[in-house]
């Protein structure tokens, strides 16, 4: 069933629909205003800030002992200990080949040879030192003028942040 209205009832629905949406219309401007009112005490800005870097000091090597006295072809352990002066860790990344110097005695250089050693264990603290164990080894057939020589082992180290 179609029910057909007059002009009367039409003007009247007409009339409540302005009115709904003459509200719906002023309660969404209060809510936009509300929502300028809350972006209006949002705030954003821009600048710098600024910080430096540490510059790395390079760190020592020393012989804390010689290891067992060295004949022709054996091998021996010895030690060293590197520093860390700086003011965060450090991991030593390797420990380079190392060739004797000539002795005062005669001996002639390279008599005894040190492998480079890769990532050693362990970190080093900061302004802390540690120990690392180096294998020396004496040529087969070295001159008679080394015997009973000290030999000097030239070292250098590769050292890495081990911050973080």
């Amino acid at each position: 069933m179609v029910t057909f209205l007059d002009d009367q009832e039409v003007e009247e629905v007409m009339t409540r629909n302005r009115k709904r949406l003459a509200v719906l219309g002023g309660v969404l401007l209060v809510l936009a205003g509300a929502g300028v009112a809350f972006a209006a005490y949002l705030s954003s800005g821009s600048g710098t800030g600024t910080t430096t870097s540490s510059v790395a000091v390079s760190s020592t090597i020393s012989s804390n002992s010689s290891g067992a006295q060295l004949y022709p072809g054996s091998t021996s352990t010895y030690t060293v200990t590197i520093n860390n002066p700086n003011t965060y860790p450090v991991k030593v990344v390797n420990i380079g080949a190392s060739a004797s110097q000539a002795t005062a005695g005669g001996c002639p250089a390279a008599t005894v040879t040190s492998p480079a050693v890769a990532n050693p264990t362990g970190t080093i603290a900061p302004n802390a030192s540690s120990n690392y164990p180096l294998t020396a080894t004496m040529v087969t057939d070295p001159d008679n003028t080394c015997q009973g020589q000290s030999f000097t082992m030239p070292l250098t180290a590769q050292l890495a942040s081990a911050a973080g």
